[in-house]
């Protein structure tokens, strides 16, 4: 089959890097696959994975100049399927597509408020989009119930993802940040970005014990008013901005809990990959944190659903920090739970799977 991919994102975050992962995986087994992208970052992260990509910009939803182009580019690939990974450019995509002859158009959606609330969402869906594949099981209901559209055409296919490889020994990355060895950290890998509420994360570490520090790893626009918070609440030595880190699995080892705390979310790839990496788990309860976090009768508890709130969030992390013992059981549960429900090929074979049987007869 010959598969692309459309990302609209002016960012290189966790969604962009999920695609590309995807893309990556679907042509390790066989198919052509080519990556049509807004933002020449996000072109040259998936060069470098061995993923074709180019720059096919889409412009807001009356641009019918840039869908244009975009539309030549899926004919002259030849393109049998579409997958759109930004929710923003579902309607010019989708209409370009099945302009250009483009059989199955899928909507990746990652992110719990992205759902059919307006009419030209509406519109996109009924008409141009083949289906829907969402990465948690709270984000089927909206697509499901769309008069015109129906569970038929909505996929739960989670997020794949391996553990991140170590680049440095034990205790390095905690040494070079002046974080002795038996201190506790509580940290994220996260765009800073104000739907991950990183400022609620260190009003939370400014209540925990002076002794704990916390590491966040990211870029984005949110750093300077974060670094001024932190000045505020006096926590300058416990707080650590490494920004954008390639050793992931070294900035994770240096962590003891992983906290989300995002106001909306998908499935984090970021939190998915701290459990491959063996790391427990706080987080608010946004969508797929009951699909990774909760025991079922056959998946052991990785982590605690918290609330929204900082007092419950204090409360659940100090209570956990305390705990080694239910610490160490979480971990293991959390890589157990990555490599069961979070696998690559069990990714793909979901893909596959919704590929090949999502088409609208026309």
């Amino acid at each position: 089959m010959r598969i692309a991919a459309h990302n609209g994102a002016r960012i290189l975050g966790g969604a962009e890097r999920a695609t590309t992962l995807l893309m990556s995986a679907l042509q390790s087994r066989g198919h052509d696959v080519v990556m049509l992208c807004n933002d020449k970052r996000v072109v040259d992260y998936a060069h470098n994975a061995g993923v074709p990509a180019r720059t096919s910009v889409l412009g807001g939803d009356v641009s019918f100049l840039s869908a244009r182009p975009f539309g030549s580019a899926l004919r002259e690939f030849g393109a049998d399927a579409l997958i759109v990974g930004t929710w923003k450019k579902l309607f010019m995509a989708s209409w370009a597509a099945k302009a250009n002859g483009v059989a199955t158009v899928i909507a990746r959606v990652g992110l719990e408020s992205d759902t059919p609330r307006s009419t030209k969402y509406r519109i996109a869906l009924t008409r141009w989009t083949d289906g829907v594949v969402v990465n948690s099981a709270r984000m089927i209901e909206p697509f499901a119930t769309l008069d015109g559209f129906g569970p038929n055409r909505v996929r739960l296919v989670h997020n794949g993802v391996v553990a991140p490889p170590r680049l440095a020994a034990d205790g390095t990355l905690r040494r070079s940040l002046g974080i002795s060895q038996d201190a506790h950290v509580v940290g994220t890998v996260a765009r800073l970005a104000t739907q991950k509420r990183l400022d609620k994360l260190l009003r939370v570490v400014a209540r925990l014990p002076d002794d704990t520090h916390c590491i966040i790893a990211g870029n984005g626009q949110e750093r300077s008013n974060l670094s001024q918070l932190v000045a505020a609440l006096g926590i300058a030595s416990r707080v650590h901005f490494l920004g954008h880190r390639e050793d992931k699995g070294d900035v994770l080892q240096a962590i003891d809990l992983f906290v989300v705390t995002s106001d909306k979310e998908g499935l984090s790839n970021a939190m998915l990959e701290a459990m491959a990496f063996g790391l427990p788990v706080v987080s608010t309860p946004v969508s797929g944190a009951a699909d990774s976090l909760i025991a079922t009768a056959t998946r052991p508890e990785a982590g605690i659903i918290s609330g929204f709130s900082e007092d419950e969030l204090v409360r659940d992390i100090q209570a956990l920090l305390k705990d080694s013992t239910r610490l160490k059981a979480l971990a293991r549960a959390a890589r157990l739970r990555a490599e069961l429900d979070f696998s690559v090929e069990g990714m793909l074979d979901g893909w596959e799977s919704a590929l090949a049987g999502m088409r609208v007869a026309t």
